[in-house]
């Protein structure tokens, strides 16, 4: 029995992945946008220091390293660029959301977790026979869906996020969602760490509204 990771892709209409995608692609570079404009504004990261290295890196390993299809590099080549100026918001303002750490070894732990996270990509695109980046997304995307829950609970408040990037998140888990599943309906660990990604997103927009409801804010006046 070929195990399930070494299957092809299910022969779906190409309309379908194609879509979904496309959706995940104008919506990742929406919130891209907004997460600048909101990280400038507060002087905090919007993006969760980790998982801001880990995007660069996944985006770094696809566009470079095991280059993806064509239509998909030309994406990275915008993504990228926007990835590493939040990067560069996490590494300045990021240390805020650990407080007690020196600049010292806030660099250092922000150093050592980019290596091991480019370092990540690359085997386990091995590992998998990953070439589309299907299992390294859901991993990275689970993650980072629970470090904005952590985010959240740190900062105890709603500075440098905004119910539309939660929102869009949503959006983009479950869009991407639909075009994995749809190319891999065996591929069992992909499906739990997707329903993984989506519970998180709900429970992390959840908490945030119910925390802006809190400090009095209307939740849809910040963007």
């Amino acid at each position: 029995m070929t195990p399930p990771v070494l299957d092809q892709q299910a022969p779906v209409p190409e309309a379908v992945p194609g879509i979904a995608f496309a959706v995940v692609g104008v919506c990742t570079f929406a919130i891209y946008l907004l997460a600048i404009r909101r990280g400038f504004l507060d002087k905090r990261t919007t993006l969760p220091v980790f998982a801001a290295c880990a995007n660069v890196s996944w985006e770094f390993t696809y566009a470079f390293i095991y280059p993806v299809y064509p239509e998909m590099r030309v994406i990275l080549y915008f993504w990228l660029p926007l990835n590493l100026v939040l990067l560069w918001q996490a590494l300045r303002w990021g240390r805020q959301d650990f407080p007690g750490m020196s600049r010292a070894g806030f660099a250092w732990m922000v150093a050592g977790w980019s290596l091991f996270s480019l370092s990540f990509m690359v085997l386990a695109t091995r590992e998998f026979d990953d070439r589309v980046g299907a299992y390294t997304t859901v991993f990275v995307v689970v993650l980072m869906e629970a470090l904005f829950i952590q985010m959240l609970r740190v900062r105890g408040s709603t500075v440098g996020q905004t119910m539309y990037i939660a929102l869009l998140k949503t959006v983009i888990d479950v869009s991407g969602a639909v075009g994995l599943i749809a190319w891999y309906p065996n591929r069992w660990l992909l499906h739990q760490m997707i329903v993984a990604e989506v519970v998180l997103d709900v429970v992390y927009a959840v908490l945030l509204y119910r925390r802006f409801k809190a400090e009095g804010v209307s939740p849809w006046r910040k963007f």
